[in-house]
């Protein structure tokens, strides 16, 4: 508890990611990890041979840009450091280590930025249609714009409308129904992957398409999927990632995601 709260006591963090707690998910992402790193090892693998496969032919070797960062769990710094001089890492939160580690590297850059250019904006949200208006605007405008030899965007697809689905539910006061809450989400993920194809480099991407609930029997409860176009891009390979096993997220349901990598020049 004491090293806990040391780490969010002086982890940097901006009022927009202190706001959504933000700072409280990056530390419990972190935990979640070290109790179920055996159950990860799969899926960190399929991530890091991916990552070494697609720099093979890359011409140049100099940059990497890492959307969506967090604490590096699919490609970790020691291995991107291994392979490319400038690291630029971009997220809404970067843990404490990474802080520590760019002031004594001056080619370990740390971006904090909202990728997806909406939560600054939720306040002002009462109601669904309010939410597609705002996806409607996000659809004109540049949200993020990287160069790099190598630009990576890592398991991110599902997560940028899970804050806007929240803001709305609280507004309206009821749950949004499963087809509202995959439209929402596909939404999001379409802007992303527009925004992803218009950085200059090669383009690898970690995407996750479905969630599979399983009961204590091993029985599926429920599957989401996201419904997203790939079109331009190659895909690489897909895999099932034992994302929060048996009583770690519920002692009811385990969590798995279908997790698909592409790649674009």
């Amino acid at each position: 508890m004491i090293r806990e709260a040391l780490v969010f006591l002086l982890t940097p963090t901006t009022p927009l990611a202190k706001k959504y707690g933000f700072l409280y998910s990056s530390i419990a992402l972190q935990h979640r990890f070290e109790r179920c790193k055996k159950a990860w090892l799969p899926h960190l693998k399929h991530c890091q041979d991916l990552f070494l496969e697609t720099i093979q032919d890359l011409p140049r070797k100099k940059s990497v840009v890492v959307l969506g960062s967090a604490h590096l769990h699919e490609i970790p710094l020691h291995l991107l450091s291994e392979h490319f001089e400038d690291i630029t890492l971009v997220d809404v939160v970067h843990p404490l280590k990474h802080h520590r580690l760019a002031k004594r590297n001056s080619h370990l850059k740390l971006v904090t930025e909202d990728l997806s250019k909406s939560l600054e904006k939720l306040d002002k949200i009462n109601n669904l249609e309010e939410l597609h208006q705002l996806l409607q605007q996000l659809q004109d405008q540049n949200l993020f714009y990287f160069e790099a030899d190598l630009v990576i965007s890592s398991n991110l697809l599902s997560q940028l409308a899970l804050l806007p689905i929240e803001a709305v539910e609280r507004k309206i006061k009821r749950s949004l129904s499963l087809e509202e809450k995959d439209q929402i989400c596909t939404d999001f993920a379409e802007l992303h992957l527009k925004n992803l194809k218009n950085c200059k480099g090669r383009k690898l991407i970690y995407a996750d398409r479905k969630v599979i609930y399983r009961d204590t029997k091993g029985e599926v409860i429920y599957t989401g999927e996201y419904p997203v176009s790939f079109e331009g891009f190659t895909k690489l390979k897909e895999w099932m990632w034992q994302l929060a096993p048996l009583k770690e997220a519920s002692k009811d349901y385990s969590i798995e995601m279908k997790i698909e990598a592409y790649k674009k020049d």
